[in-house]
């Protein structure tokens, strides 16, 4: 009777636990065609999403804390680089939360995004792996539909001293409609923030 009561409660947990909606969304990701071709692709090497941020940095960081909720970023991005770090990748989910419209995400948000998505590829290129944007500039081309998955890139232009020269863009899972794309500068300090 015990053995057939705890054979029941561990059933219940599994079948929870296959609807719970971070699990859902994380299997979801994983079997997303781009996320299992980057994967395969010797090119490409994933990296923990945030891994580089550390206690009170991670906890108050905007997309990896404050944001990450069902119904905005419900599971942390996958974040793909190439050998060099002069390219990367990203696939995220964005909810029904984060709207400007109804049903439409905010400008903002995008902004945001590739800003986060421009860093990662600006900021090895810059003295003491340290820098900030200073300036985005951002070209809206078509709305994000909410409650979907988006793919986005990055690549470095150029790199000169302090100065980095980056690209970004956001596009549909197949890669054939770009949505928003972004040019930045970004700047190291000339001493150490501390």
């Amino acid at each position: 009777m015990v053995a057939e009561t705890q054979d029941t409660i561990l059933e219940q947990q599994h079948i929870l636990a296959d609807h719970d909606p971070i699990t859902v969304a994380t299997n979801e990701r994983d079997d997303l065609e781009v996320v299992k071709q980057a994967r395969e692709n010797s090119e490409w090497t994933e990296v923990k999403a945030y891994g580089h941020l550390k206690g009170d940095a991670l906890l108050n960081n905007f997309t990896a804390s404050t944001l990450r909720a069902q119904g905005r970023i419900i599971v942390p991005p996958v974040v793909f680089y190439n050998q060099d770090r002069t390219e990367t990748m990203s696939v995220v989910h964005l909810g029904k939360e984060l709207c400007g419209h109804d049903g439409i995400i905010h400008g903002g948000m995008l902004a945001t995004l590739l800003d986060e998505i421009l860093a990662l590829v600006a900021i090895p290129a810059l003295p003491n792996y340290m820098g900030f944007t200073a300036n985005l500039n951002i070209d809206y081309r078509r709305p994000v539909v909410s409650n979907q998955w988006i793919v986005l890139r990055g690549r470095l232009d150029k790199a000169e001293g302090r100065k980095a020269h980056v690209e970004a863009w956001a596009e549909n899972l197949n890669g054939d409609v770009k949505f928003v794309e972004a040019k930045s500068l970004y700047i190291s300090p000339k001493a150490p923030v501390a």
